[in-house]
């Protein structure tokens, strides 16, 4: 491993290692921290000599990281809700760095990079480890590891808070509805959470796209049916649906929301955890 990439390892291992308790910070004059390598989702590695000053950034979850880390100034173009990238404008907003989710258009962003000649950060966002990393490497990249500590200590301090209240509960069945039935799987952010708070997604690792089968749910039965805000569904509705109404989380009343943006891969992941456990486990946060 060259020199470049020891450094940047170290940093980030510095950055969660504090963030978990496991090392002071260190004393004495501060180290340089440029040059860096950091290695984001998909492997792709993105190097920096000096921190990156113009940003581009294409997903909600990394957008509102950099603003938590206080880079928001450095933030020149986003892209639209419709979630395009817009060549022109970005040509014109000339950034220095382009950021984004794993579920970016990748023909779009590199488009972007070419047009641009800007490096690609794809922000890792599976799990809330993969939110902290995303959180340390992209404050490296805009010199704000400091900020980041702060939140990945935030982040882990709620988790563990969160996972001792839950630990001798019981665990509960739990189907997600994002719109129309689909749902997630277990390899997601939304599926590591559920894990955290003591819950089981019943859709298990590898739903398959498009609406889960009903007649499966009913099979599964699960103790809880989380709806995600933008799923334009409520328990009225499953009420009134004759494939619905006889499910157990429908006829106990057990059809909560939970706000769609806390699971983006963002800063807010902590409170996403705490609000899911809320929701599982409500005599336990009384």
């Amino acid at each position: 491993m060259g020199r470049v990439a020891i450094a940047a390892a170290a940093a980030g291992l510095l950055l969660l290692g504090t963030a978990c308790g496991e090392r002071s910070e260190p004393t004495g004059a501060a180290a340089p921290l440029y040059p860096v390598t950091v290695v984001g989702a998909g492997d792709r590695t993105v190097a920096a000599s000096a921190p990156f000053r113009r940003v581009a950034v294409f997903a909600p979850g990394p957008e509102e990281i950099l603003r938590a880390l206080g880079a928001g100034g450095w933030i020149v173009a986003a892209a639209p809700a419709s979630g395009a990238i817009p060549l022109t404008g970005l040509r014109k907003a000339k950034p220095d760095l382009l950021v984004a989710a794993e579920t970016t258009d990748e023909l779009g962003l590199d488009r972007a990079s070419k047009a641009t000649h800007a490096p690609i950060y794809v922000a890792p966002g599976d799990s809330i480890h993969d939110v902290e990393r995303a959180v340390t490497q992209l404050g490296l990249l805009v010199d704000a590891p400091v900020a980041a500590r702060r939140v990945v200590h935030h982040i882990e301090a709620t988790r563990s808070s969160v996972e001792r209240r839950v630990a001798k509960l019981p665990v509960v069945t739990v189907f997600v509805d994002t719109g129309f039935f689909t749902t997630v799987s277990d390899h997601s952010l939304t599926g590591d959470l559920l894990r955290r708070a003591h819950g089981r997604n019943v859709a298990g690792p590898s739903p398959e796209a498009g609406p889960f089968d009903l007649a499966r749910l009913s099979q599964l039965d699960p103790d809880v049916i989380l709806l995600t805000s933008d799923s334009e569904t409520s328990l009225a509705d499953l009420r009134s649906n004759p494939r619905t109404r006889h499910l157990t989380a429908v006829r106990n009343g057990r059809v909560v929301a939970i706000a769609a943006s806390l699971l983006d891969p963002g800063p807010r992941v902590g409170e996403a955890l705490l609000d899911l456990a809320r929701l599982l486990h409500p005599n336990a946060f009384r």
